[in-house]
C-alpha cells in the first residue's frame, strides 16, 4: 500500500480505529456513508479540503496526518479563518487570534467580516504567538473550528 497517497491514509486511519465502512456510517449517524467513503479510500471519488477536515475532526485525527508531506505553509495558501466563529470564541488561543485577525484585517484594508485567509508568513506568526508549533497551531484551528472552507 502506497502510504504517501491521501486515500490510502484514510483507509488506513479508518482501520486504525478497528472500523468497517458500515461502522463509519453507523458511528456518525449517517452524515459519512460507508460507499462514499470507500469511494474516497479508493480514490473514485476526490475529497475536498472542507470535507477532508470534517472526516478528520469526526475521527479526531489531526488534519496533517492526512496530509504529512504538506508543509503547513502549503496548506496555509488553502485556509480561511472564520471571523464570525473567533469573535464567539472567549479562550485564551482564541482570543489572541482574535486580536491577531483584526490587526491582518487592518493591515489589508480587508473589513469584510466575514473570513480572513491566512498565508503562510501568517501562520507562522500565529503559531510564534500561540508558542505552538505551525502543525500544532493549524491542528488548534481545526479543532476550535475556525477554519471556514
Amino acid at each position: 500500500m502506497n502510504t504517501n497517497n491521501p486515500a490510502d491514509r484514510l483507509r488506513t486511519i479508518r482501520k486504525s480505529k478497528g472500523w468497517s465502512l458500515q461502522d463509519v456510517e453507523r458511528n456518525s449517524n449517517g452524515k459519512w456513508k460507508a460507499v462514499v467513503i470507500g469511494s474516497y479510500e479508493r480514490s473514485d471519488r476526490a475529497i475536498s479540503l472542507k470535507k477532508a477536515i470534517a472526516l478528520m475532526q469526526f475521527y479526531q485525527v489531526p488534519v496533517t496526518e492526512l496530509f504529512p508531506e504538506l508543509s503547513p505553509q502549503t496548506i496555509s495558501r488553502s485556509i480561511a479563518l472564520d471571523l464570525n466563529g473567533l469573535s464567539n470564541n472567549t479562550d485564551q488561543g482564541g482570543q489572541v487570534i482574535n486580536r491577531f485577525a483584526k490587526s491582518i484585517c487592518n493591515r489589508r484594508k480587508d473589513w469584510n467580516g466575514q473570513v480572513l485567509t491566512i498565508r503562510a508568513n501568517d501562520l507562522q506568526f500565529l503559531a510564534l504567538l500561540l508558542e505552538k508549533s505551525e502543525d500544532k497551531t493549524l491542528d488548534y484551528l481545526v479543532e476550535m473550528k475556525l477554519i471556514k472552507a
